[in-house]
């Protein structure tokens, strides 16, 4: 690529907040290691594309294409070749991955195949490890209905309940997602118990979750909310994973699960005895993971330099 001081990137977002949550951590990072431009181009369907190339001719070139969610795959490839750019693409493509320039796979989709690819353990996310965290804080995070997941009231409030009470010490603040049944809401509301605090999307600024997570060293998430876990993890926080229901089949969330779990990452036991048994580790931060390599694969050392805090 020309010798120059900053990167163009195109940002494709596709109006799923998980994806473009996980775009945005990357560019976030790789702005603390290059000079970085970027252009945000929305696009829900591969119609919009088109309707957009003109705007897209009137920005600059870009040195980077990055995307999130098949919605977006075919627009990224097309981009790529009428402006140029490195296409890359962050979880496995429904197209083959060896179109792009660059594929991030999380280990649980167990991709073996053509193409460069760079493996991280989950979500990609911009929270960072604070090493301070309070432990009389902690969170309980209900994520909602989800595909292949049976959702039982009953299962799930048991667990609270036992997580709380058994924890007296522990002041825990519940907040519910978007995607949480209403009849769920009205079941946690109910519920009076001292040490517990509920909270909704609705009650909350835009940096709230972020800035829970960096304090309180407990949290306990819904096995559906696979990125929330992932986001946790990152912050630093002991991760304990509630079930939605007794009868679950396997699939590609509870995967993801088994192997945090099997690697001790996160813990199933209700009681909390893992908060006495087991030590804070440090969980990889998988965007900065992500922006050094790209860095370091894509521009040369003599090219750039790393982008100083006041910059």
């Amino acid at each position: 690529m020309k010798s120059q001081k900053e990167i163009i990137v195109w940002r494709f977002l596709d109006g799923k907040i998980g994806h473009e949550k996980q775009s945005l951590a990357l560019v976030n990072f790789l702005k603390l290691e290059i000079k970085t431009k970027l252009f945000n181009v929305c696009i829900n369907n591969f119609i919009i594309f088109l309707i957009e190339l003109k705007k897209l001719k009137k920005l600059p070139k870009p040195d980077l294409i990055i995307g999130v969610g098949h919605k977006v795959h075919l627009s990224v490839l097309i981009a790529k070749y009428i402006f140029g750019g490195k296409s890359i693409l962050i979880m496995k493509p429904t197209l083959p991955v060896s179109w792009f320039d660059l594929c991030i796979i999380p280990d649980h989709d167990q991709y073996h195949g053509k193409g460069l690819i760079y493996k991280i353990k989950g979500a990609l996310c911009d929270n960072e490890n604070q090493e301070k965290k309070d432990p009389n804080k902690g969170l309980i995070l209900i994520g909602g209905i989800s595909k292949n997941l049976i959702w039982n009231d009953s299962f799930i409030l048991k667990q609270i309940t036992q997580i709380v009470i058994k924890n007296p010490l522990i002041k825990f603040i519940l907040s519910t997602s978007r995607r949480t049944p209403k009849n769920f809401i009205l079941k946690l509301e109910q519920l009076d118990i001292k040490n517990l605090l509920i909270t909704t999307p609705e009650d909350q600024e835009s940096d709230w979750l972020k800035k829970q997570m960096s304090f309180s060293k407990y949290s306990w998430i819904t096995e559906d909310s696979i990125s929330m876990i992932y986001e946790s993890l990152t912050s630093g926080q002991l991760v304990g994973i509630l079930n939605l229901s007794e009868n679950n089949e396997d699939n590609q969330k509870r995967e993801s699960i088994k192997i945090l779990k099997k690697d001790g990452w996160v813990f199933y036991d209700q009681d909390g005895n893992y908060q006495n048994k087991n030590k804070l580790k440090i969980f990889p931060n998988e965007a900065k993971r992500c922006a050094i390599w790209i860095k370091q694969k894509f521009f040369s050392a003599n090219q750039f330099k790393k982008v100083k805090k006041d910059e």
